[in-house]
């Protein structure tokens, strides 16, 4: 394993770095979306006070700019919201991609899931099988059929070790690539290696 992390430490750690410039990125569309839409929700106000106002002939300047002002924030929302899912897309197949590479090297040292050593663990669950099942979902996400209910069971353990009352539903048709590696703490790429190299015979 030692060897395979150092073979493919260059790809993994660049894979990393995207995958949290994506996530910051993401976070500050978001809050940047929030605003915008509270400055969207006072601009309507704005709007149907100058639309419907008893003298609106008299203020049609006014009621002019007002509408100006909504159609310019509708414009920003729309915008924003669509490099949110540009980005979402992005972070989930980095994500997703990270986790094969994970999987690939549990593969080409030790073959089958069984064969490998149990290695770290994250609130009672094995990292290996936190890799293995949680690549199986990301790609095969947009197919609910080919979700095996090995992965169904894991995501379920995983669901009680968080316990923060959200399920995460592998059969949902969402890819939560980001999510397993949030969960593994893989934003950090020497986390990333230290769960890889522990997956190996004692």
């Amino acid at each position: 394993m030692k060897n395979y992390i150092a073979q493919t430490e260059h790809a993994t750690r660049a894979l990393v770095d995207l995958i949290a410039a994506d996530h910051k990125a993401l976070s500050d569309a978001n809050g940047a979306l929030r605003a915008a839409m509270a400055h969207y929700d006072v601009q309507y106000q704005v709007f149907l006070a100058n639309e419907f106002h008893t003298a609106a002939n008299h203020y049609h300047a006014q009621m002019a700019r007002a509408h100006q002002a909504k159609a310019d924030v509708d414009a920003e929302v729309r915008s924003l919201s669509a490099s949110i899912d540009a980005k979402s897309a992005s972070i989930a197949a980095l994500s997703g991609a990270l986790l094969q590479v994970a999987k690939q090297g549990l593969s080409v040292v030790y073959g089958k899931p069984p064969n490998a050593p149990k290695g770290a663990g994250i609130l009672g669950l094995l990292v290996k099988d936190i890799i293995w099942e949680g690549r199986n979902q990301s790609i095969h996400y947009e197919n609910p059929k080919e979700i095996s209910d090995a992965v169904v069971e894991l995501f379920g353990k995983i669901d009680d070790a968080r316990n923060d009352g959200v399920s995460w539903d592998p059969r949902s048709q969402y890819n939560y690539a980001f999510d397993i590696i949030n969960f593994l703490g893989w934003l950090d790429w020497e986390q990333f290696k230290i769960h890889m190299l522990s997956i190996r015979p004692r």
